[in-house]
């Protein structure tokens, strides 16, 4: 199927781009830490057939980006932390889904016979290809050949979720456990499932199913302590990614960590505002905090400065 566009203005290189690899993965001189984090929503490299068939402008596809969230988190790999960062954009491809959560109303074809084509997910637009970005804006102008979508999964999905269930694996070999945060931004708008304004930090372990009830309690004294108002589960208590790879029992921990973009850039013009270095300050000091106390090393630490 042919597909047209409107013209729309020309966006910087860096941006509309060919997706070279799956991820970037940053990685310490050393592990000292049974942390993995992951950033599966910020990668802003836009293929230029996505988007010259898109019905929307680049500026509303990336509206789902959770823009700048690896600068945000880049200081975990100094703490001694791998940091695993996907390259593609949300719009294009949904790695905090499953894999083949599939709407047959969005492809030409047929789907394979395990597609989950009844998740509440796919119903909302929001599946591992999302039909949709923002407040239910269509991406496409029609159908998509289903080969496209199955060449997207292969391509950058199973790559992806490869290398991040290796960092988990070898993490968890050599410490014995491993606290895998699952970093993303969240819009500002919008109210939390009890009517209240969205919190500067949102905790998500799936209600004490993907983490236990200690991974999460230092990350909200760690936050609070800063400054930051936290909620947890409220409105986002995890996806595909905290469900799946979170184990307590087995000694996988899964967090995530929602925060809010009118901390650190403009929703607008989805740029950095001024109030960006202090907010990357603030994780920075937060994740030093988390990754000494999830280690054990915060009271040894203490008692050998006294």
């Amino acid at each position: 199927m042919s597909f047209s566009s409107a013209p729309f203005p020309p966006e910087p290189d860096d941006v509309v781009a060919e997706i070279e690899r799956p991820y970037s993965l940053y990685q310490p001189a050393l592990q000292v830490v049974p942390v993995v984090v992951d950033v599966p929503h910020a990668g802003r490299r836009y293929p230029r057939g996505f988007v010259e068939g898109a019905r929307l402008p680049l500026r509303s596809l990336r509206r789902s980006e959770d823009a700048f969230v690896d600068r945000l988190f880049a200081q975990s790999v100094a703490l001694g932390a791998p940091l695993l960062v996907a390259e593609f954009p949300r719009a294009y491809l949904d790695v905090n889904r499953e894999p083949y959560e599939l709407d047959p109303r969005m492809f030409e074809g047929r789907l394979p016979p395990f597609a989950n084509t009844r998740s509440m997910r796919v119903a909302g637009g929001l599946g591992t290809i999302p039909r949709i970005v923002g407040d239910a804006q269509e991406i496409y102008f029609g159908r998509i050949p289903i080969r496209e979508g199955l060449a997207r999964i292969d391509d950058l999905y199973r790559p992806y979720h490869a290398g991040l269930r290796g960092l988990v694996q070898r993490t968890h070999a050599s410490f014995g456990t491993c606290i895998l945060v699952d970093a993303h931004s969240m819009p500002s708008a919008g109210l939390d499932r009890d009517g209240l304004a969205k919190s500067d930090i949102i905790l998500g372990d799936r209600f004490g199913t993907s983490a236990a009830g200690y991974i999460s309690d230092i990350a909200e004294q760690a936050f609070t302590r800063l400054g930051f108002s936290v909620t947890r589960n409220r409105p986002y208590a995890g996806g595909f990614i905290t469900e799946h790879y979170g184990a307590p029992a087995a000694g996988v921990h899964a967090l995530q960590i929602e925060v809010n973009r009118a901390l650190y850039m403009s929703e607008t013009t989805l740029e950095p505002h001024a109030g960006f270095a202090a907010i990357e300050k603030a994780i920075a000091s937060a994740m030093a905090e988390c990754f000494a106390r999830w280690s054990g090393w915060l009271d040894e630490w203490r008692e050998a400065a006294e």
